[in-house]
């Protein structure tokens, strides 16, 4: 079968959907039922970006036609040359730019009908939408819904984007043949808030790159030295650092620790600056003044494994994941989890970690003295936390995928 793969997600850092749309786009062309595969950016025909481009290496990912894909029309209405002036921006700036409402207006508006132009010249394919987003076409399409967190919590997202996916996602949802969703708790989400059938709809879980496991005390120490940190002296939280991940309660309940415990196992944070993060910032700050806290930035992928297997326990305690891929990589890197009871994470977990009440800080904090100090549940935890990551894999998760697009075939036949 032919391939039409959307990649907009695909930029530094890879992360999330990013990294779920990059796993599709290197992995399925190697699939033997995926005769041949194109790639579409902001209604432009791409090619894929290296793994030095989307590591972080550069910022822009430069469009280029291949011999073997459609070209763009040289003659541009003024749609297009709206569009073109709006994706020749770096892919961080136009970011940027989506959060301002008549620019993402303007986009919602335009992109749409300039990726259905494009898709009406290709007399076969699948169209696959890895990130919300279908067009209106001739051409059968599967489109993944990751969760719901502009309905359920719109106030963790601009308004501009809460605008615009509010119009994207029932349009898209109204399109399109088959939607996969990463957990089987979006899926029973989408078919609540759309009242949608769920013959449509199928569970792909995500997978765990083989980077993560467990590792040497002589393999970590390089790593970790770096960063000031001894094995398993430290837990570990890994995420954007925004509202949505809970880190205020997270901070609270490590602070709510006898001292001791603190000083012998301060709590690190990996991340970048999210959205709305200024609070959270003031109080990683405090925390840090305190002695039991330290807060290393965005780290480059390649020294993550390290991080995660370096840990005594990896703390996770979100408001609302869609699946929780961080939960994966620190079970698969052989370290106990803490997470929350909520949305996706008891499913991805699968009794493996130790759920709390991302509300409740005294829950959380009780969680974590048993993570840290309970040595009979820690070896437990471990051994189960890597039963479930091995069930996880990538190729798992593209031969599904694949399938997906085979039974929508099936249905246009």
């Amino acid at each position: 079968m032919k391939l039409i793969l959307s990649i907009e997600a695909i930029h530094p850092p890879l992360a999330g959907i990013g990294r779920y749309a990059w796993e599709l786009a290197t992995r399925a062309p190697l699939h033997r039922e995926i005769e041949s595969i194109q790639f579409m950016s902001d209604g432009r025909w791409t090619s894929l970006p290296s793994i030095e481009e989307v590591s972080g290496s550069t910022q822009r990912l430069d469009i280029q036609t291949e011999s073997n894909q459609v070209p763009e029309p040289i003659q541009l209405n003024y749609k297009g040359r709206i569009h073109r002036a709006l994706v020749q921006f770096p892919g961080e700036m136009r970011r940027r730019l989506g959060r301002i409402p008549l620019v993402s207006y303007a986009y919602g508006k335009i992109m749409p009908q300039v990726v259905s132009g494009q898709l009406n010249k290709v007399k076969e394919g699948i169209f696959h939408g890895p990130n919300y987003f279908v067009p209106k076409t001739h051409l059968p399409t599967v489109l993944t819904i990751h969760d719901l967190s502009i309905y359920r919590f719109p106030n963790w997202h601009p308004k501009a984007r809460v605008e615009r996916m509010r119009e994207t996602i029932p349009a898209s949802l109204q399109r399109t043949n088959l939607v996969l969703t990463d957990s089987e708790a979006i899926r029973q989400e989408l078919m609540q808030e759309f009242d949608f059938p769920a013959e449509r709809i199928k569970t792909v879980l995500l997978g765990v790159d083989q980077i993560y496991y467990p590792r040497t005390v002589e393999e970590l120490h390089p790593v970790l030295h770096r960063f000031g940190l001894s094995v398993n002296a430290y837990s570990l939280f890994v995420s954007t650092i925004e509202p949505r991940k809970n880190l205020q309660n997270l901070i609270a309940a490590y602070r709510a620790l006898p001292a001791a415990t603190r000083q012998r196992w301060p709590l690190v944070l990996v991340g970048g600056t999210g959205w709305e993060s200024d609070a959270i910032h003031a109080d990683i700050l405090r925390a840090e003044s305190e002695g039991w806290l330290k807060y290393l930035g965005f780290v480059e992928q390649s020294v993550l494994p390290q991080l995660y297997a370096g840990c005594r326990l990896f703390t996770y305690p979100s408001w609302y994941e869609g699946f929780g891929l961080p939960i994966a990589e620190a079970m698969a890197s052989g370290v106990p989890v803490l997470t929350s009871n909520t949305s996706s994470m008891p499913e991805v977990a699968n009794g493996a970690a130790l759920l709390v009440d991302p509300a409740d800080r005294d829950d959380i904090r009780r969680a974590l003295q048993r993570g840290l100090e309970d040595d009979c549940w820690r070896a437990q935890a471990i051994e189960l936390g890597l039963q479930r990551a091995a069930q996880l894999s990538w190729d798992a998760c593209v031969n599904n995928t694949v399938a997906a697009y085979q039974s929508v075939s099936a249905m246009r036949s």
